[in-house]
């Protein structure tokens, strides 16, 4: 009993000393959360800028297939009028470069059906945001046969021409295009009997070659406005 006394008074004494003391607190600076765990990335981001037509210039080759026209006066009054196709190669037309291609062209009325294999340079004029202008100077060699002439006819061929594209994606162009063609007449005059020929037609002529088997027919020099449209596969 005494010892319970004792434990109670104890206990009212300490309550009255300590009851207007605070607590004591321990200060100090957090510890830092990447010490304890790792921290979640902030993620970046990057403004996107759209770059359609960016490797247009960079393909260095085209292949493409057309329509083509050609139509002229003939030196007998005739009006030649042919049509048909071409396939070739040329560079990128939003670049500068070359072009060779061959042409099949027919004239139904003449019965008359014509080849080309021609070769040149190609000039860029224009190139925005896929449209482009392209001009053309060329060289080529010609020839052409016809029911209504005795033998075949050659030309040497000169081809200017302006074309117009646009690019639906930088592997495809659309176009279409005009020009002019001068057809130099280089036919021989004279087909000899052993199948050779000559630009003779005067006493002598042939005569290391067996005679003169015939004389040639010959269509002359003519000139007329080209056209064209076709699809191109840039590479």
């Amino acid at each position: 009993m005494r010892k319970l006394i004792l434990a109670a008074t104890l206990g009212i004494f300490s309550t009255t000393i300590f009851a207007d003391k605070p607590l004591p607190i321990q200060y100090g600076e957090p510890e830092p959360m990447g010490s304890q765990a790792q921290q979640t990335p902030v993620a970046e981001y990057r403004n996107l800028t759209l770059t359609k037509y960016k490797n247009e210039r960079e393909m260095n080759l085209s292949l493409f297939s057309e329509y083509s026209s050609y139509e002229a006066d003939l030196d007998g009054g005739d009006t030649i009028k042919l049509d048909g196709f071409a396939l070739g190669v040329s560079s990128n037309p939003h670049n500068n470069g070359w072009y060779g291609k061959f042409e099949t062209l027919k004239d139904d009325a003449l019965d008359a059906d014509y080849y080309e294999l021609s070769f040149g340079g190609q000039i860029n004029l224009y190139s925005y945001q896929g449209f482009y202008t392209a001009g053309t100077l060329g060289f080529g060699y010609a020839w052409a046969e016809s029911s209504l002439l005795a033998n075949d006819v050659n030309f040497m061929t000169i081809p200017i021409g302006l074309e117009i594209g646009y690019s639906l994606v930088p592997n495809l162009s659309i176009y279409g295009g005009v020009g002019y063609k001068w057809l130099i007449d280089t036919t021989a005059s004279t087909t000899c009997k052993d199948g050779s020929t000559s630009n003779s037609v005067g006493s002598g002529t042939c005569s290391s070659h067996d005679g003169i088997d015939r004389y040639n027919d010959y269509v002359g020099d003519n000139n007329g406005v080209t056209y064209k449209a076709g699809l191109r596969y840039n590479f």
